[in-house]
């Protein structure tokens, strides 16, 4: 069920407004992949930073399983991190975001980020993850399931696509740019690693066991 009051005060306006007021910090565009309908599906985390995403197999499209993914992020990254990396959130309007509280606030209380959803129907909103889920699908094709998939598999994903330099990024990867803002050692804490560049495979049979 989506709570319809968790909207209030995170609309899209709102988000705009509170970046113009924290114009030093990124915002990290977060979306869903899914797989065979009923199935596991993919929680994305894009950072307009450095075009890195991040990609976790949750076995349901639920609420439940977004905060436990970035409650683990929070206890992997720490508070001062986990701040750092991701102030500010923008998802859209599926159920599985509708618990902004539960994102927000650490168990104790405390704040840890700011989350925000874009209109309705507009995911041209958040273009980068959009776009960056093109990578996703030369890999893994829509309607493809992810059922015997683990995370261990979407990190060798991850790890492939993050290597992939662009050329937005003066031919550069992501997975550098990261690296170089946040420390590689963060990259290895969630299970990424760098692909040498005649190595890099971006097609289905990546992850044919």
């Amino acid at each position: 069920k989506v709570d319809s009051a968790c909207r209030i005060g995170r609309t899209y306006d709102d988000y705009k407004t509170y970046l113009s007021q924290h114009n030093d910090i990124f915002a990290v565009e977060m979306d869903s992949v899914v797989g065979r309908i009923g199935g596991k599906v993919l929680l994305t985390l894009m950072f307009k930073s450095c075009d890195l995403m991040l990609a976790f197999i949750r076995d349901r499209n639920t609420s439940q399983s977004v905060i436990d993914i970035f409650n683990w992020l929070y206890e992997i990254l720490g508070r001062d991190l986990f701040s750092k990396m991701l102030p500010v959130l923008l998802g859209d309007n599926g159920s599985e975001f509708s618990n902004p509280m539960a994102i927000e606030f650490e168990s104790d209380g405390n704040s840890r980020t700011k989350v925000f959803y874009c209109d309705p129907r507009a995911s041209f909103q958040k273009p980068n993850v959009e776009l960056n889920h093109e990578f996703i699908r030369r890999i893994l094709p829509k309607g493809s399931s992810f059922d015997n998939l683990c995370q261990a598999d979407i990190n060798l994903m991850m790890s492939h696509i993050n290597s992939y330099s662009r050329e937005k990024l003066g031919d550069k990867s992501p997975f550098d740019m990261f690296g170089f803002i946040y420390g590689y050692d963060v990259l290895e804490s969630l299970g990424l690693n760098r692909i040498m560049s005649n190595q890099i495979l971006l097609n289905p049979s990546l992850l044919i066991r």
